[in-house]
């Protein structure tokens, strides 16, 4: 019956009754509902917090597959069409730098490096004086989230909010950088970009701002927010697996409610996945997994016991092989996850398995807050604090 829901007439007379029932059914409900604390999905969380929520798991429950503009990665954006931003081309990955894992399994999946959109984006009130860095400046290449299918690094998306706030609140930032990686997607749609596409553009966007920028690589922090956690860490696995003197790894990592297990290899009733899911914006449907789709899209040609074991998919997975020292060597790191969010199990068994290896790491876990919280402006104060310490880590590099 979902896949009749996809087509016209059924389609409309589908979305109607949603959009109907939404407004004046059940949010007047879970109005009257939530007015008692006592009944909102957690008790210390505000009215409007629990409305939001409830909103955007409703909204994640749609039984029908909307259409989504797709974005053409060729077209330039002109500076006019931008705010406190500019938009540059980054080149692909070179040959000395596609190799190791990522090469053997390009070679299977026939990914290739290509090129790609970065924007910079300041500080408000900043003047552009051109991509070179100044002796001495940090900055932030941002990985933005969206399930590897979804978003993009214009100035314009919803995670832009991330860098901004940390904009906003440093006091040595004066412009973050966000790549354009190449977005995923398999049936229903044309089959593109599997694993490591998105990788080769993460590790292209990170060889612009060290050798076309000229920043050194211990001024840069590479951040990402769920999906673009992953390719936070994975970037510096790939740079600290595949050393090349001209490319070293980052000065730290920072990763916000980041998806490191792919596989989903801890869905126990125990796991933040059963615990955190009435409380989280995310609902999958019953008989599936977190993520299918991306999951499915990115490993392309290869098997599910990939994802589950590929330390570039699922570096904290169960499964993951080698599990024991994958993180020696690795950057200092900050890891922010929501106390309230679904991935929150894959956060505490990163920041557990990089104390194992002697990386310094701090952990910052607000108790009631979603995934990807520091996105959102309406998730006060948690959103505001943390970015506020954030920016003092990154301000103290």
């Amino acid at each position: 019956m979902a896949k009749l829901l996809n087509y016209q007439p059924l389609k409309g007379l589908y979305l109607a009754y949603f959009v109907s029932s939404f407004v004046f059914v059940k949010a007047p409900l879970w109005l009257v509902r939530y007015l008692v604390p006592s009944l909102r999905p957690r008790p210390t969380w505000t009215l409007k917090r629990a409305m939001i929520v409830r909103a955007f798991q409703e909204l994640f429950s749609i039984k029908v597959e909307l259409k989504r503009k797709k974005r053409d990665p060729l077209a330039e954006v002109s500076d006019s069409a931008l705010v406190d931003a500019k938009f540059v081309w980054v080149e692909p990955v070179p040959d000395e730098l596609f190799i190791g894992e990522v090469r053997r399994v390009a070679e299977i999946t026939g990914a290739t490096p290509a090129k790609i959109a970065g924007y910079w984006l300041l500080k408000k009130g900043s003047t552009w004086t051109g991509p070179k860095a100044n002796p001495g400046e940090k900055t932030v290449l941002h990985l933005h989230g969206g399930a590897f299918h979804i978003g993009t690094a214009n100035p314009s998306d919803l995670t832009a909010n991330f860098t901004r706030g940390l904009l906003e609140h440093s006091q040595t930032l004066q412009r973050t950088f966000a790549a354009d990686y190449r977005l995923t997607a398999s049936a229903p749609n044309p089959p593109e970009n599997p694993f490591p596409a998105a990788l080769l553009d993460t590790l292209a966007a990170y060889r612009y701002l060290v050798q076309d920028a000229g920043f050194a690589p211990e001024n840069i922090v590479v951040a990402g927010d769920s999906a673009g956690g992953n390719l936070a860490v994975t970037l510096a696995l790939h740079l600290i697996e595949n050393p090349v003197s001209s490319l070293p790894p980052p000065g730290r990592i920072l990763t916000a409610s980041a998806w490191l297990d792919l596989s989903t290899s801890r869905s126990g009733p125990d796991s933040s996945a059963v615990l955190n899911a009435p409380t989280d914006i995310f609902v999958v449907r019953p008989g599936k997994i977190f993520g299918e789709y991306a999951v499915t899209s990115l490993r392309g040609p290869m098997d599910w016991e990939f994802v589950r074991t590929n330390r570039y998919l699922s570096p904290v997975s169960l499964e993951c092989k080698p599990a024991e020292g994958l993180f020696k060597g690795f950057p200092e790191a900050y890891v922010v996850a929501g106390g309230a969010e679904r991935l929150l199990d894959d956060s505490k068994v990163f920041v557990e398995r990089l104390k194992a290896d002697g990386v310094k790491v701090t952990e910052d876990f607000p108790p009631d807050a979603v995934h990807d919280f520091v996105v959102f402006k309406w998730h006060e104060p948690e959103r505001t604090e943390v970015l506020k310490r954030v920016s003092k880590w990154i301000d103290s590099l």
